[in-house]
C-alpha cells in the first residue's frame, strides 16, 4: 500500500474511533413525540404559547429518582413501621407548639368548617413536618418525569402538568420556581396542582393562595379540602372494634368507603362501642403487620382522610397524631410527647 495513502487511512480511521467516543448531544426534550403532542393539546385547548412551551420543556430536567421513590413509597410499608416513622416525639411536641401559635385561627377554622384543629395540624404534621420539608424538586422537573416517563401512572401525571401549567398562568408565577416533593405535591399541605386549584383557599385576605409560606391560607386549605371531600361536622373518626366471628370478615371489603350502619355492622359479628349509633355509617379498617392484621373500625371521617391520601396507613397515622395532640390540648400541658 502507498504510504501516503495507508497514513490517511489510519488518520481516517482515528478520527471515526474518537467521534464514535464523543458523548452524542442529547435531543431537546420538546422534540419528544409525547411531549410535543402535550404542548400541541395545551395550546389547543388553554390558548398557550407554542414556542413558550417549547422553551420551557427544553429547560425540564427529568428526575429518575422521582421514578424510584414514587415506585416504593413509605405508604407501602406495614403499619408498624409507617407508625414508628411519622408518630415521634418531635413531630407531637412540634405539632403542639405549631397549634398554640396558631390557635386563634385554627379555633376559627374549626368554627367554620367543622374540622377538628387537631386533624388539619396532623395533616401539616405528616405531610411536611410543619412545613420544614416541602421537598427540593421542581415541579415541572418531577411532574413532566412521571408524565412521559412513568407509564403506570402516565394519564394522571399529565392531568396534573396540564393542572400546573394553569395553575402558574393564573397566579402568574414561573414555572421552574416552585419546588414540590418527587411526585410534584406542592406547598406545606403537599396538594397536587389539581387540588391546588380547586381547594385552595386564601384566610380573610384578597391576595393570591399562598401554600409554600402563608400559614393561614395553608391551614384554611386543608380544612376546606377536607370539607369539600365529606368532612362531618362533630362525627367520630375512628373506633376500636372486636371480630368476635372470624367469618364477618369475608364479607367486608376493608379500607373502603362505608356503605353499612353499626347496627349491620355488629349483627355481621364486630363488637363496638355502645356509646355509637346504630345508624352512623362505618366499615372495617385493616392494618397489615408482620404479625398479621389489626383491625379498627372507621366511620365517614376516616375515609374523608382517605380521600386525601389513599393509604390507609396515611389514615391511620393522621388519626393518631390529631389524638395525642387533642390529648394534650385538653390538658393544658406546657409540653407535649408520647405517653
Amino acid at each position: 500500500m502507498h504510504t501516503t495513502l495507508k497514513k490517511a487511512l489510519t488518520l481516517l480511521c482515528f478520527f471515526c474511533l474518537t467521534t464514535l467516543a464523543l458523548p452524542t448531544q442529547a435531543a431537546k426534550l420538546s422534540q419528544r413525540p409525547d411531549v410535543q403532542a402535550f404542548i400541541q393539546t395545551m395550546v389547543q385547548q388553554d390558548n398557550f404559547n407554542a414556542k413558550s412551551l417549547n422553551k420551557l420543556f427544553d429547560e425540564v430536567e427529568l428526575q429518575p429518582k422521582s421514578i424510584e421513590l414514587i415506585s416504593n413509597p413509605a405508604e407501602k410499608k406495614d403499619w408498624l413501621f409507617y407508625r414508628k416513622h411519622f408518630i415521634t416525639d418531635k413531630r407531637v411536641t412540634d405539632g403542639y407548639r405549631f397549634w398554640q401559635r396558631h390557635y386563634k385561627v385554627l379555633a376559627n377554622l374549626q368554627k367554620q368548617y367543622g374540622v377538628p384543629a387537631s386533624v388539619i395540624v396532623a395533616i401539616l404534621g405528616v405531610e411536611t413536618f410543619y412545613g420544614e420539608r416541602q421537598g427540593n424538586y421542581r415541579v415541572m422537573d418531577a411532574l413532566t418525569t412521571l408524565a412521559f416517563d412513568y407509564p403506570p401512572r402516565q394519564k394522571f401525571f399529565q392531568k396534573e402538568l396540564a393542572e400546573y401549567l394553569r395553575l402558574t398562568r393564573e397566579h402568574d408565577i414561573a414555572p421552574l420556581s416552585l419546588k414540590s416533593s418527587y411526585a410534584g405535591a406542592i406547598g406545606m399541605p403537599q396538594f397536587m396542582p389539581s387540588s391546588y386549584r380547586r381547594y385552595a383557599v386564601t384566610y380573610k385576605s384578597p391576595h393570591h393562595v399562598n401554600l409554600q409560606k402563608n400559614n393561614n391560607d395553608i391551614m384554611a386549605s386543608v380544612a376546606n379540602y377536607l370539607k369539600e371531600n365529606g368532612w362531618q361536622r362533630g362525627e367520630p373518626i375512628l373506633t376500636k372494634t372486636v371480630v368476635t366471628q372470624k367469618s364477618a370478615l369475608k364479607t367486608i371489603v376493608p379500607n373502603v368507603p362505608p356503605t353499612k350502619t353499626l347496627g349491620e355492622l355488629r349483627a355481621l359479628g364486630f363488637k363496638v362501642d355502645s356509646k355509637y349509633s346504630s345508624t352512623l355509617k362505618a366499615n372495617i379498617v385493616q392494618l397489615a403487620t408482620p404479625d398479621g392484621s389489626l383491625y379498627e373500625m372507621g366511620f365517614n371521617n376516616f375515609y374523608t382522610i382517605m380521600r386525601y391520601n389513599t393509604s390507609v396507613n396515611y389514615a391511620m397515622a393522621v388519626y393518631m397524631l390529631s389524638s395525642i395532640l387533642d390529648e394534650c390540648q385538653q390538658e393544658k400541658l406546657m409540653s407535649c410527647g408520647i405517653a
